[in-house]
């Protein structure tokens, strides 16, 4: 006697994912990847102070050359139907301002950081980095805080490619933000010695 098969969970789309995710629900960060309501653990402190110190210095660049705007989590990003990310910092250049729509973003940014950790760090590289890639992001920024190292991956269109690894004492650049660099250094020294959890 055969087993009846079990049928195929139907895949959430963006409307899907804003109605179970109101407002008065948004303590707990979610993000929808492949069509899945995935919950986020709460960012720990190296988290926040790397992320926090990126930014910074990122802003204070794009704003007084004029490129376009950064922003930072929680803040949807509505890649395609099936995927709604909150990357942790994101930058759109000017002339695709355009995606920008009141309540996050819908399409690719130009760039997005992601800060690893053990519990998003598979579905980092294996499930979002390849979104990213196909959906048209120019550059990917996956930060180690273990290893003390950001990987900078460029895209084509159609997949993200490794592009250079800086280590903690590098100075990062961008192609897809000309003219920002940011010195690594002084942001790592901020963590050094902080414990690190498995998170």
């Amino acid at each position: 006697m055969t087993q009846p098969q079990a049928k195929p969970r139907a895949k959430l789309t963006g409307a899907d994912y804003m109605a179970q995710t109101p407002p008065s629900h948004r303590g707990v960060r979610y993000q929808l990847i492949e069509g899945e309501l995935i919950a986020m653990a709460g960012p720990n402190e190296p988290h926040q102070v790397f992320i926090g110190q990126l930014y910074i210095r990122v802003t204070l660049q794009v704003e007084a050359l004029g490129i376009g705007e950064t922003r930072i989590s929680p803040y949807d990003v509505a890649i395609d139907e099936h995927n709604t990310f909150q990357p942790d910092m994101l930058f759109v250049s000017n002339e695709r301002r355009q995606i920008f729509d009141g309540h996050g973003v819908t399409g690719a940014p130009d760039l997005v950081v992601e800060v690893l950790s053990e519990s998003t760090r598979r579905r980092d590289f294996n499930v979002k980095l390849p979104v990213y890639g196909r959906s048209g992001v120019r550059e990917a920024w996956l930060a180690d805080l273990r290893a003390a190292t950001v990987a900078k991956y460029v895209g084509d269109g159609r997949a993200m490619t490794l592009a250079q690894v800086y280590g903690a004492n590098d100075v990062l650049t961008s192609d897809a933000m000309p003219g920002v660099a940011v010195d690594l250094g002084p942001i790592f020294d901020r963590i050094r010695g902080a414990a690190l959890p498995d998170n």
